[in-house]
């Protein structure tokens, strides 16, 4: 909760701070984006909605609610005849959604703000459809990218890696695989 706070606090700096080095990191994972529902779970602002909102229906979903109020202006602004993104003040590791809900599941730097990245992966990897795509980054210096790869082994496959996105983030590709019972 502490952190959630944190990020009430700086939403309206987080913008004019983070805009270009997310835009970014959006962009590095554009190309293996699906058609169809996607979620983004940690939307924060919805920096990365106008790359997201092409042709897709987004939800994005993020624990602040002072960064929500500010991607809801984004999302006014980008919705007009183009698809539509809803957004959702909820917890990455507690996603309010039923299983194989999105095509595409993304979250831009997030996972190293979770105190269980386990779980947040596993949400991720949840609500995603087999045979969608998970597209993931973290800050490098605080969860490597072997230690990001360790915790997305359930259920995925390696589809390509990231690395050095905007001089901070490694990410991953990865398509979600049917888990036998």
């Amino acid at each position: 909760m502490e952190k959630v706070r944190l990020y009430d606090q700086s939403s309206v700096a987080y913008d004019r701070r983070y805009r270009q080095i997310q835009r970014v990191k959006y962009q590095a994972l554009a190309p293996y984006l699906q058609e169809g529902p996607l979620v983004d779970v940690g939307v924060g602002t919805g920096i990365g909605l106008r790359t997201l909102l092409k042709a897709r229906p987004v939800v994005g979903v993020d624990g602040s609610i002072e960064m929500l109020r500010l991607a809801r202006k984004l999302v006014t602004a980008y919705d007009a005849g183009r698809a539509i993104a809803c957004l959702v003040c909820a917890e990455a590791t507690e996603l309010p959604f039923r299983a194989n809900s999105f095509l595409t599941a993304v979250s831009v730097t997030m996972l190293q703000n979770l105190t269980d990245v386990s779980k947040g992966v596993g949400e991720l990897v949840r609500t995603t459809h087999p045979g969608g795509i998970l597209g993931i980054t973290a800050l490098e210096r605080s969860l490597p990218l072997h230690q990001l790869e360790a915790f997305t082994m359930s259920g995925t496959a390696l589809v390509a890696r990231l690395t050095d996105l905007a001089n901070e983030d490694t990410g991953l590709i990865l398509r979600r695989v049917a888990i036998d019972s």
